[in-house]
């Protein structure tokens, strides 16, 4: 067996599992996404897209950012209802959801009020561009709309920026999160799962929004449950998995996951998509063949099976592999994801005003030339620096959700 291998002859590179709260495998990969969406919401190509753009396999920073989110709702929840009740755990969970909405309300407000000011241009938080179809949306009312029906619109998170939209979805979760934890909690894990597929299948068939919300549209929350339960109870019985990774069937998964994700990752090498460049892609799998395939069942906003598939097995292979290898992994690259995955709400929020400046002084642009390339490549680094040095120095902690 590859990784038991592997731990056999590097035992001090091996993770320690501590069976506390933190997790830094987790805290590592939350950081891993906090990165793909800074560099995928920033729309200037960069040396970074080379593979943050679907290019390890057809997955975006935002389904990780769900279902890790859903991980850690779980765990602490089943430590806090252990500890300290029921009460005191679900309070929490609404807590948290009345705070991410109202922090949501707040920078939807903010922007319409800075959009106001003359010469301030929020063009790349206040639109969305299809750049395939070359559609622009506006996402907030226009010039002369009423307060009172711009308050209206953002309280029902119904207006805002596009970069932001998830955190609707994840208020939405917290919300019916009680209920699906006190099922897992009463030994109905597997109701639990098929209930969440079965609402997933039926909004793939129907498309239902009933929030009514903006975010629907991207996000549609009937669908992307399925991320945050799973996620959820994978988190509440954390142990339990650990120990079937680890015995004899998990090694199994693991080569199975492993051999998906290598196919996918070669499958995602031959994407027409021409704002990468021709020497960075292959064409072995036909244009024609590739769309179809794409849009049948990779599409994003309806979480197609195969872009399912892609993210269980890259979540298998990276999760085993950190925990294989995680000395050199953690000193080469730890001190940089660790903290932007511990303040991972944070980080999110506050890449919104980000984009909005880097946007400002490089606007959207995909040439993958020098010296533009470099630029832009800098460009998105002074923007994850920044981040960095934000959480590093607990800026707005305060404030801002963490």
């Amino acid at each position: 067996m590859l990784v038991e291998t592997v731990l056999e002859k590097t035992p001090s590179w091996r993770y320690t599992d501590t069976n506390d709260e933190r997790d830094l495998r987790i805290d590592f990969l939350r950081g891993l996404v906090m990165f793909v969406l800074v560099v995928i919401h920033i729309e200037i190509f960069s040396i970074y897209n080379f593979a943050a753009w679907e290019r390890i396999g057809v997955v975006s920073g935002a389904e990780g950012f769900v279902i890790l989110s859903g991980y850690v709702i779980g765990l602490v929840s089943r430590k806090r209802i252990q500890d300290k009740g029921w009460k005191v755990a679900v309070w929490k969970l609404y807590e948290r959801a009345a705070r991410l909405w109202q922090v949501n309300v707040i920078v939807i407000l903010a922007i319409a009020g800075l959009s106001l000011l003359p010469k301030l241009d929020l063009t790349s938080i206040m639109t969305f561009t299809d750049r395939g179809a070359g559609t622009t949306y506006n996402l907030f009312p226009g010039a002369g709309t009423p307060f009172e029906t711009t308050l209206a619109l953002a309280l029902l998170l119904r207006i805002g920026p596009h970069q932001l939209q998830i955190l609707g979805v994840y208020v939405c979760l917290l919300i019916v999160a009680p209920a699906v934890l006190y099922l897992v909690s009463v030994q109905r894990t597997k109701l639990v799962l098929a209930l969440s597929w079965i609402v997933y299948f039926y909004n793939n068939l129907s498309h239902v929004m009933p929030t009514g919300a903006q975010f629907e549209n991207g996000f549609p929350v009937l669908t992307w449950q399925l991320l945050f339960v799973h996620g959820l109870v994978i988190g509440y019985h954390r142990r339990t998995v650990w120990e079937f990774m680890w015995g004899r069937s998990g090694r199994l998964v693991f080569l199975a996951a492993l051999v998906i994700f290598l196919g996918f990752l070669f499958w995602a090498q031959n994407t027409p998509n021409q704002f990468i460049p021709s020497y960075a892609r292959l064409s072995l799998i036909p244009a024609q063949t590739y769309e179809g395939v794409y849009a049948r069942f990779m599409q994003k906003n309806t979480l197609g099976l195969l872009r399912l598939l892609d993210y269980a097995s890259m979540l298998i292979v990276l999760y085993a592999v950190l925990t294989a290898c995680w000395t050199p992994i953690r000193k080469a690259l730890g001190w940089f994801f660790i903290p932007l995955g511990q303040a991972s709400l944070y980080v999110f929020i506050l890449h919104v005003p980000v984009v909005a400046l880097v946007s400002r002084f490089l606007p959207f642009g995909f040439s993958v030339d020098p010296p533009h390339l470099w630029i832009n490549t800098m460009g998105h680094t002074l923007a994850l620096a920044a981040l960095w040095l934000m959480v590093r120095y607990q800026v707005w902690f305060r404030w801002i959700p963490r």
